[in-house]
């Protein structure tokens, strides 16, 4: 793949694949299956924004990506528009499964990825716990100095659990790991973290360094078509 670009030849038709093309096949890599609400904030970034396109743009880049092979399509009838993922050709990793439990959750979490992608800040997948009792956080925010660990939070959890996750955090932050942690949440999910921060001994350790934010509504999509003010750009950042 070049810096000019490349095509693909399909069914009589030429479809012209450029670099910001490739970009979109890689954050696909990371976060597997979108919405086109997504992809409207990723396609924004890409052009130096800290808005989305228009629907009406994401769509025509995703049937164009379609026609090359590299994206598949399917609409299921719910909000935030149809889901997309990179296909085989496009990113090297197979088709996701479009009814599992768990597709929710990755669709909300690429929809952070995305507003984070807005903001300057890169994002990568985070890698699976060296040590017993450790913790997978659902995303890595990152910038110069800086890392970000992020939790979509779509279901509230019982107190166990998050006293397992909490001291997973912990050790983490202790270790120089990461510097923050994020939980992105819908309203119930938010009054379950911040009832686990105050009331665990734990949870009162990371106070200071633990934000909640409200997001999602309760099917787990994003609410705003705004960024958030808190999600600050990495170039402001970067000033404190």
């Amino acid at each position: 793949m070049g810096d000019v670009g490349w095509t693909v030849d399909r069914d009589a038709r030429t479809v012209w694949v450029v670099p910001r093309d490739e970009q979109m096949m890689t954050w696909f890599q990371v976060v597997r299956i979108a919405n086109v609400q997504s992809v409207r904030w990723v396609l924004g970034a890409l052009n130096s924004q800290q808005s989305p396109v228009s629907v009406r743009r994401a769509q025509a880049w995703c049937a164009r990506l379609e026609t090359a092979g590299l994206v598949g399509r399917a609409q299921l009838g719910g909000a935030g528009g149809s889901l997309v993922w990179g296909t085989y050709a496009g990113t090297g990793v197979g088709k996701p499964s479009l009814y599992r439990q768990t597709t929710r959750h990755e669709v909300a979490v690429s929809a952070a990825s995305a507003r984070y992608a807005a903001a300057g800040c890169a994002w990568r997948r985070d890698e699976k716990p060296a040590f017993v009792g450790g913790h997978q956080a659902d995303g890595v925010a990152l910038g110069p100095g800086w890392v970000e660990l992020i939790e979509v939070e779509l279901t509230p959890k019982r107190l166990p659990r998050y006293v397992s996750i909490f001291r997973a955090f912990r050790r983490r932050l202790d270790l120089g790991e990461a510097n923050s942690i994020t939980y992105l949440c819908n309203t119930e999910s938010a009054r379950a973290v911040r009832e686990a921060l105050t009331s665990i001994p734990i949870g009162r350790t990371l106070v200071d360094r633990v934000s909640v934010h409200e997001v999602y509504d309760l099917a787990g999509q994003w609410i705003s078509d705004a960024l958030p003010d808190w999600l600050k750009s990495t170039a402001s950042r970067g000033r404190w």
